[in-house]
């Protein structure tokens, strides 16, 4: 009888310490997993229009976003798919997987981990290029510089055509002033901080100033633009067709406009080839960067000549 007690209290206590173990081993999962507000074993979908306050993790199967994540999205041993719509703020990781972004967002660290593949970047929450989005970016632009070349013309007249002049006869030394401009104006913007920061007041304009500043930089950029356009215009009709010289000029000027967007408008119709849509974005860049640079050191040179003449009349 007394074996008995003694093998049923035995069973007992080891019964017992399984619990125990098995509580310690639940325990221990759930401060490894305590981070994530959603683990799941096997496909997890977040589904659109929900959002999760946390990290999300599937844990052998693939992780698809179609809501909110306002943690991390780790997949182990599966892949992890933003799909339009969805964001993820914390970054995404892969483990043996992949990281695809379909149109979605994902602000942080983007990393797949795999014995054959390692990558890593980080994304700023930019979605995707798509080829529908770069063909109306690229239209937009377009619509906006035909208007600023239309207010430019008929209420910018003056500045516009010395422009126009100073770029068709001296167009590498404007190319050069614009290079050298362009280098100078971070030095230039440093140095108007400086100097706003030295009084008490000045402190407190200082974003005014800034943003002042680079207001007439940018102004200055599309005048020069404008004006290296209108050269280009001219090349390319060789003769106008209009009656009037403000109609003249306007073909010129739009001609010129159309001929730099068309190189905008071809490198996005391509955006769906990746390698040729680069090379034609690329090409549209460096084109439109030293037509930009020859434009702003034209403009440059034209208020600099101008100075002496309106001292002069002054006088």
């Amino acid at each position: 009888m007394k074996s008995i007690l003694l093998g049923a209290s035995l069973v007992l206590v080891a019964v017992s310490a399984q619990d125990a173990a098995a509580q310690q081993r639940d325990g221990s999962r759930l401060n490894v997993f305590r981070n994530y507000a959603l683990v799941r074993t096997g496909d997890l979908v977040i589904p659109a229009g929900s959002t999760i306050s946390g990290s999300v993790m599937a844990f052998r199967g693939n992780l698809d976003v179609y809501g909110n994540v306002d943690g991390a999205a780790t997949a182990f041993l599966g892949d992890v798919t933003v799909h339009e719509g969805g964001r993820v703020r914390g970054g995404a990781v892969a483990v043996m997987g992949h990281v695809r972004n379909e149109g979605g967002s994902i602000l942080g660290v983007i990393k797949d981990i795999g014995p054959t593949h390692n990558r890593s970047s980080v994304s700023f929450g930019a979605r995707p290029r798509t080829t529908i989005g770069s063909l109306v970016s690229a239209i937009v632009w377009l619509v906006v510089l035909l208007l600023l070349g239309a207010f430019v013309l008929f209420f910018m007249r003056d500045y516009f055509k010395r422009a126009v002049e100073i770029v068709t006869s001296e167009t590498g030394r404007s190319l050069l002033t614009g290079v050298l401009a362009g280098l100078a104006t971070v030095p230039a913007l440093i140095a108007l901080c400086i100097a706003m920061a030295i009084t008490i007041i000045g402190v407190f304009f200082i974003p005014i100033g800034v943003a002042a500043f680079l207001v007439a930089v940018g102004g200055i950029a599309i005048l020069g633009f404008l004006a290296v356009a209108h050269v280009a215009g001219i090349a390319i009709s060789h003769k106008s067709q209009s009656e009037t010289p403000a109609g003249e000029q306007l073909q010129y000027l739009f001609t010129g406009i159309f001929a730099f967007s068309a190189l905008w408008i071809v490198a996005a119709a391509f955006t769906w080839f990746p390698i040729l849509g680069s090379v034609l974005r690329v090409l549209a860049f460096s084109v439109t960067l030293v037509a930009v640079a020859t434009g702003f050191g034209a403009v440059i040179l034209s208020w600099w000549r101008s100075r002496p003449r309106k001292n002069a009349v002054a006088v």
